[in-house]
């Protein structure tokens, strides 16, 4: 946060791009490495298996311009290293994000000369979990109209989808789910999903003795997911409550007031419902 905040700053200041170059061994050279109409901050960090895209997608939205990241030395964490880059560059770091080994080539990218990029106040971005940390940073990132960004596999960021002509409502999804994602509704006892508490691991389609679910690695950016929907249907769509059809048999938009044309004249927001699982309204 302090170091989004300087840069931030600085670049609000100068006009000057921000370059963020972390590493566990310092690169030779690094110290008298620049470029203009650049800042260059060196940080050494103690391990760089523990920089994840949250943190990654934080500095991109809040002050810095480029990052330059330095490869794990083992397999392992280099495997755990790409995966966390490769979602950054999806969810809009896409050329913002390089790896370096050692001091190899690092001094003529740093010499480049780059332009800023628009950021905004850290404060505004690091609320709430991680997780939420992450959404509002590609949030910022990405073109305002995005809406939904389709991730690679292994995402911990998806949706949960429902056939239901094999689920048999046995419930085994809802009690195995660590991140209460998945609920029962009091009303007949519906599947509930919450994209934004969905981590992927899952344990919902493992225990599916009827494998009725299925999941698809993604991010929605709208206010909807974080709020609870049923699951219906192949895609995880969400079904319509009664009274919220048209005269043509349309799901009729709960924005949009019939009389006066204006979007979000009297709109009625019906509170979520109460579900067994998790007592959360």
């Amino acid at each position: 946060m302090a170091l989004c905040r300087k840069a931030h700053e600085r670049k609000f200041e100068t006009g000057r791009a921000q370059i963020l170059t972390l590493f566990e061994i310092e690169p030779a050279g690094l110290a008298g490495a620049g470029a203009p109409g650049s800042d260059v901050v060196p940080i050494s960090v103690c391990s760089l298996e523990k920089i994840t895209h949250a943190d990654l997608l934080h500095a991109l939205a809040c002050g810095f311009d480029v990052i330059y990241l330095q490869a794990c030395p083992g397999p392992q964490g280099r495997e755990h290293q790409r995966q966390e880059v490769e979602l950054v560059r999806a969810l809009g770091g896409l050329g913002r994000v390089l790896l370096f080994d050692g001091a190899t080539g690092l001094d003529r990218r740093l010499a480049a000369r780059l332009l800023p990029f628009p950021s905004v106040a850290p404060e505004v971005l690091a609320m709430g979990s991680r997780r939420d940390t992450a959404r509002a940073s590609a949030a910022a990132l990405l073109p305002s109209d995005t809406s939904h960004v389709p991730l690679p596999e292994q995402a911990p960021y998806g949706s949960v989808s429902l056939d239901e002509s094999l689920c048999n409502s046995c419930s085994s999804c809802v009690w195995v789910c660590p991140s209460d994602a998945l609920s029962l509704t009091e009303n007949g006892g519906a599947l509930s999903f919450v994209e934004s508490l969905c981590t992927q691991c899952g344990l919902c389609v493992s225990i599916c003795p009827q494998r009725a679910l299925s999941m698809t690695p993604g991010m929605d950016l709208t206010a909807y997911a974080v709020l609870p929907h049923l699951l219906a249907g192949q895609g995880g769509n969400t079904v319509p409550e009664p009274g919220n059809f048209d005269d043509a048999g349309a799901v009729a938009d709960p924005y949009q007031d019939a009389e006066a044309g204006l979007p979000f004249a009297e709109a009625v927001i019906s509170p979520a419902p109460e579900t067994r699982h998790t007592g959360r309204a």
